[in-house]
């Protein structure tokens, strides 16, 4: 069994993403179990109302809200007063123990992933990362004025979140490649998870997109000029770094260089390393995979697909040349090291 957790903040598209998921073959429930569509997302939440509501006993628990997220120390969810709610949670697990692949989607779960992991040593953590600046402008529409509110929002949720990630346990998937190539970033994403789709099922996840929803397209120059925290950009940055090919090919040259200069890189950490590796070694599986997959189709068929894997080469190529930047990091952090045992 598979079970998915969709995570993100407000407003970065996990309603999209999850519907597409959905339509993939990722059990949310049944309609009547999630929230109902409302003039703010008329597309609908796709969003289990008693996951959501786990949550949200969660942050009221410690005094907090998800435009208020509570103060939480290390260790918060073997709290005490918590052991009242597993009861309810483990009956509401039991109702999807039947499905292969399931998983609920709320942004709150960036907050309270300590919990749920508890549940599930195995979890799939799906991140789901739009520009800030974007977030800011819906949030705007809806009476959070301020950028200074959202973009604090934004990085309280991502702090919390990363603390919560171990190495190779997750995926970064980016708003803006669902409207560049949604077909290679669904099957990016269905690769993670250890699912197949066919052709015929992306198409119709492909078609549920909405381009009329998309509002916004913020930009690096709109993210410094709203005066963002110097700590959201670097982190919004190296998430950017781990949203795969299909980001880094939407991504003007313009836009790119500005991305690259917006805050000076911090040291890796063990966990940075290791991270990154496993993400690398995951994108070439899964292409070296695909690739075999195609060659060893029936002489007939090689003719037909010979495009399609030369296809897959390519963006093979584009993985190594965009994540150059993390294996020169670490030969060089690696050199430091060397000469200080020196």
């Amino acid at each position: 069994m598979t079970v998915v957790c969709i995570a993100g903040m407000h407003r970065s598209g996990t309603s999209m993403f999850a519907r597409l998921l959905n339509v993939c073959g990722v059990y949310l429930g049944e309609e009547s179990q999630l929230i109902p569509p409302a003039e703010d997302n008329p597309e609908g939440f796709w969003e289990h109302a008693e996951f959501r509501a786990v949550n949200e006993t969660i942050l009221v628990s410690f005094g907090g809200d998800w435009d208020l997220p509570p103060t939480l120390a290390d260790g918060w969810e073997k709290s005490g007063h918590l052991n009242a709610l597993r009861p309810r949670v483990n009956a509401l697990i039991n109702r999807f123990s039947s499905q292969r692949v399931w998983g609920w989607k709320d942004p709150r779960n960036s907050l309270t992933l300590p919990y749920w992991k508890s549940f599930f040593p195995g979890l799939k953590i799906i991140v789901c990362l739009r520009n800030p600046y974007d977030i800011h402008q819906s949030l705007a529409r809806r009476g959070y004025l301020s950028s200074a509110f959202s973009y604090n929002l934004w990085l309280t949720y991502h702090l919390q979140l990363l603390n919560a990630l171990e190495p190779g346990s997750y995926l970064v998937t980016h708003f803006e490649s669902y409207f560049h190539d949604p077909q290679s970033e669904l099957r990016r994403v269905l690769d993670y998870l250890g699912m197949e789709a066919a052709e015929k099922t992306i198409e119709e996840a492909r078609q549920t997109i909405s381009s009329s929803l998309r509002h916004n397209r913020g930009t690096i120059a709109d993210l410094l000029a709203t005066q963002a925290p110097a700590e959201l950009l670097k982190i919004y940055k190296e998430l950017c770094y781990m949203a795969g090919h299909v980001y880094d090919l939407s991504v003007s040259d313009e836009e790119r260089v500005a991305l690259e200069n917006l805050a000076p890189d911090r040291e890796m950490s063990t966990n940075d390393y290791q991270n990154a590796i496993a993400f690398l070694k995951h994108e070439l599986h899964m292409k070296e995979g695909q690739i075999q997959k195609i060659s060893e189709i029936s002489k007939g068929e090689i003719e037909r697909l010979n495009g399609e894997i030369e296809r897959l080469k390519t963006e093979l190529a584009d993985i190594y040349q965009s994540r150059s930047w993390q294996f020169v990091k670490i030969l060089q952090s690696i050199k430091k090291f060397i000469l200080r045992q020196d």
